[in-house]
Parts: C-alpha cells; sequence; structure tokens
C-alpha cells in the first residue's frame, strides 16, 4: 500500500500545483486515510488504462455529485479534471447530466465548489463553450451533409 500511496501522491503533484502540500492539509488529522484514499484512487485506479485520466475524473465528478459530496472532494476532482484535460464547460455539463439521476439539490451543493477551482484556475465563470460544442456548431446545417 505504500508503494500505491507513494504513485498516488505523485500523480496529485503531477496534476495539481502544490498537490502533495494540499493532500496534507487535507489529510492532517487521518493520515492512514489518505494513505488508503490517495493509494487507491491516484496510485492505483487513475493508471488504469480502460479509461484516460480525462474519462475517469469525469465518472468520478459524476459520482461524488450522485452520492451527495461536495466540499474537498468535488473540489480536488474538479482541479485534477481540468488537469486531465476537462474543458470547464463539459465539468459544468457533467453537473447538469448528474442534476437529472442524482438530484437537483446535489448538483447545486456543488457548484460553489466548482466555481471556486474555476476562479482559483483563472478560467471564465461561466465557462466558455466546450470544444465538441464549438466544433458542432461550426458542422453545415444541411441534414444531408451532417454526420449524424
Amino acid at each position: 500500500m505504500r508503494e500505491l500511496h507513494q504513485k498516488g501522491r505523485d500523480t496529485v503533484g503531477d496534476l495539481i500545483p502544490n498537490g502533495k502540500a494540499r493532500l496534507d492539509a487535507i489529510f492532517e488529522v487521518a493520515p492512514g486515510l489518505e494513505e488508503l484514499a490517495v493509494g487507491v484512487v491516484y496510485g492505483h485506479l487513475h493508471s488504469r488504462p480502460a479509461l484516460d485520466p480525462r474519462t475517469r475524473e469525469a465518472a468520478a465528478i459524476s459520482a461524488i455529485i450522485a452520492s451527495g459530496g461536495a466540499g474537498t472532494p468535488i473540489r480536488v476532482h474538479t482541479r485534477t479534471g481540468l488537469s486531465s484535460g476537462l474543458a470547464p464547460a463539459e465539468i459544468t455539463e457533467i453537473v447538469t447530466e448528474a442534476a437529472a439521476f442524482a438530484g437537483f439539490p446535489r448538483a447545486v451543493m456543488s457548484l460553489e465548489h466548482i466555481k471556486e477551482v474555476f476562479v482559483d484556475a483563472g478560467a471564465p465563470v461561466p465557462p466558455t463553450p466546450a470544444p465538441r460544442e464549438l466544433l458542432l456548431a461550426a458542422l453545415p446545417t444541411d441534414p444531408r451533409l451532417a454526420p449524424f
């Protein structure tokens, strides 16, 4: 477990500025929980090959919202989601999608934390359109020319 924990700390350190110091602050009162949580999530799961880190973070954000989690977990995974390639507009769309399945109160509770991360990252609030939105808007409107 120690090896996975160190691998996870290194991953968080690569994804988030001052990531290791942030982990120390989050888990100061329960270092054993850090060893377990960081080792499993960022030492083991984050490197599994079936999902790329971007998709993995999208799933994590959705699951955190569905479980009613806000605060630190949603802030951490929003940060690592951005670092893994999720656009801010994609993250807010994940929140919107999660609301339909997990409930609006849970999705709304995440917004202040996500906004805080966006502001810290220098992302505009509300976010600019996602790359996919821009691409779809640029496609021809003639249905015979559209790819789907």
